[in-house]
């Protein structure tokens, strides 16, 4: 795949906006994607039994239609919690943007991030409507993500190119989230798009697979929202006689996006100094690797030791056994971790080993390291994304509202 610039722009006739519409102090908190030809749209949602108002409105709207032309953002809110009050906010959003485009309200979704428990006030919304549409373009997205972001300290967004059947097709992503992130999603919104034609079925097959693949492997803080979304989305303009193989080509696209978008997410964690992979090999099973790598990247012991340089493989081997998998020989479990300065062994067949503690510092002082496991049961791997856990993320989640 080639990378390509633009975010969701790279793709025909996809428009984006954002503007500071006055829910944050001074930046953008309003963002907007267009589709002035409609997309076809699917959707993956929170497993957090508390959920926001936006996702019991796009839930709904997307079980009854599956053409979409407008993507409406709002960041600073998360318009969760608010009874009657937050279900009227999100018709109120969703009926002034169709007004002001001239398109249906069932081609509206809407979606919030921010404070929870905090009323949604919309107060001149249509003159606010009317400045982002007329700041519409083809040309990038970056705004509208700017628009996205809470306590992202960058904007994230990707785009790529590749072929099927001689065919150049794009696929593009936009993303926020740094923090309250967790596997079955976090504190994150993403929008992918791609311009070949697939209804809403096969993209629900998709979006759910390519999730669990690459959204579901990312933790920050063990913290999960009631905001969480994720939509993919087709124009169609580009028509393919698919087989399996041709869909094989373009999930691997997808997945590889996806993969690389949680990626950047992880690298940009609340307060983080270092991005970490967790890599998982020799599990007996799929669901054992991947659970062993998901508590691993979680636990708070092991975070906070990367962060100190500290190579304490036993917050490592208690993580690995406090998951309770359902194949486990502890006598197996090897350990090491790795950087650009190298690797150091640090624990084998389940014994710790004797290691120079200066040089695995210094291994871990780079800012992308690895914590390699190999369980020695079996041919099953998995890879989780994570951060270290510094004194910064404390005083960012201390003074979130402030």
């Amino acid at each position: 795949m080639k990378k390509i610039a633009g975010g969701l722009c790279a793709i025909n006739s996809v428009f984006a906006s954002g503007i500071h519409a006055g829910l944050k102090a001074n930046k953008k908190d309003l963002g907007l994607i267009y589709f002035p030809k409609g997309a076809t749209v699917a959707g993956v949602y929170t497993k957090n039994a508390i959920q926001s108002h936006h996702i019991v409105y796009d839930r709904h709207l997307l079980e009854q239609h599956s053409i979409v032309k407008a993507i409406l953002t709002n960041s600073g809110n998360a318009n969760t919690c608010n009874g009657v009050r937050g279900d009227m906010a999100v018709q109120k959003m969703a009926q002034t943007l169709a007004d002001d485009l001239n398109i249906k309200v069932t081609e509206v979704l809407i979606c919030s991030t921010g404070v929870i428990g905090v009323p949604l006030t919309l107060n001149n919304f249509d003159e606010k409507v009317q400045q982002l549409t007329s700041q519409l373009t083809d040309q990038d997205s970056i705004t509208a993500v700017e628009a996205m972001m809470t306590t992202d300290t960058h904007p994230k967004q990707l785009a790529y190119e590749f072929k099927i059947d001689q065919q150049s097709i794009k696929i593009a992503g936009i993303t926020k989230g740094s923090g309250m992130i967790h596997p079955n999603l976090g504190t994150m919104l993403s929008y992918l798009v791609t311009d070949v034609a697939l209804d809403q079925a096969e993209l629900n097959i998709m979006l759910s697979k390519v999730v669990d693949n690459s959204f579901n492997r990312l933790t920050v803080d063990g913290d999960t929202s009631p905001n969480d979304t994720v939509f993919l989305a087709s124009t169609g303009e580009l028509k393919i006689e698919w087989n399996e193989e041709k869909l094989a080509t373009f999930y691997q696209s997808l997945e590889q996006l996806c993969q690389d978008l949680a990626k950047m997410m992880a690298a940009d964690g609340e307060g983080a100094t270092k991005y970490v992979e967790v890599l998982v090999k020799g599990g007996q099973n799929q669901t054992d690797a991947v659970k062993i790598a998901k508590e691993v990247a979680t636990s708070s012991l092991v975070k906070t030791a990367i962060f100190g340089q500290d190579a304490n493989w036993g917050r490592i081997i208690s993580a690995i056994g406090q998951c309770q998998p359902d194949e486990l020989d502890p006598t197996k479990i090897d350990i090491a971790i790795a950087s650009k300065k190298g690797q150091v062994a640090l624990c084998s067949q389940g014994i710790g080993l004797t290691f120079d503690e200066e040089s695995a510092a210094e291994i871990m002082s780079e800012k992308e390291l690895s914590i390699l496991i190999d369980l020695g049961i079996g041919n099953f791997q998995a890879e989780v994304w994570t951060c270290d856990m510094t004194v910064d993320y404390i005083k960012i989640n201390a003074d979130y509202r402030s």
